[in-house]
């Protein structure tokens, strides 16, 4: 039997990162993808007057280089320990840091923190607060249907493509997620898939 052919919105390139809602997904990508990814959400956020937090289990230098250069005097971003788990002190800060934006816009991104019920607690709490989430999953393994909103698939290697395409249902294919060039991704929300140029660092210079 055919597989599903995936459902394109049409474009002749890649149009630029929409803005978020909810609980977004992220899979695939290079350690420098994804903090490529993160540090680019994080300067649109903050260039928009938005709240903006980084909780970083994957504890990569790049990422908490560019965050603390790019923006500088902000308190955006913790380094967490190196099981991923998210400590009591470091949730009541997320929770202090993004209710300052709740009145705006508030945006959280995570990247190796491990689930826990608390954590979890915390999470559900601050989407029902309107505050926008986005988390870099470890594998596809880790996409729990209906938990997300959205996932935003980064270029993948030819050895997780064929996962990553088949955990969101064959909407991408693996061979398209491996011609993905650095800093596009394809955005998936409401069944409807996206060609996306994600948001550069050396855009907010």
């Amino acid at each position: 039997m055919a597989g599903k052919q995936p459902l394109f919105v049409a474009s002749s390139e890649p149009v630029p990162l929409p803005e978020l809602i909810g609980r977004v997904a992220v899979l695939g990508g290079t350690a420098s993808d994804r903090a490529a990814l993160l540090v680019g959400l994080a300067l649109r956020q903050a260039r928009q007057q938005g709240t903006v937090l980084c909780l970083d289990g994957s504890r990569q230098k790049q990422t908490e280089v560019q965050f603390r250069l790019l923006l500088r005097g902000s308190n955006s971003y913790i380094a967490l320990p190196p099981t991923g788990e998210v400590p009591t002190d470091v949730a009541q800060t997320a929770l202090s840091v993004l209710s300052r934006g709740l009145g705006s816009s508030s945006l959280l991104l995570l990247d190796g923190v491990s689930e826990t019920s608390a954590w979890e607690r915390t999470l559900t709490f601050l989407l029902n607060a309107g505050v926008v989430v986005v988390e870099a999953l470890p594998s596809p393994s880790a996409l729990i249907f209906g938990r997300y909103d959205t996932v935003l698939l980064l270029r993948a290697t030819s050895a997780i493509a064929q996962d990553v395409s088949q955990c969101v249902g064959r909407k991408v294919s693996a061979e398209a997620l491996v011609n993905l060039k650095e800093g596009e991704g394809f955005f998936i929300h409401l069944a409807r898939v996206w060609w996306v140029r994600l948001p550069q660092s050396n855009q907010f210079n």
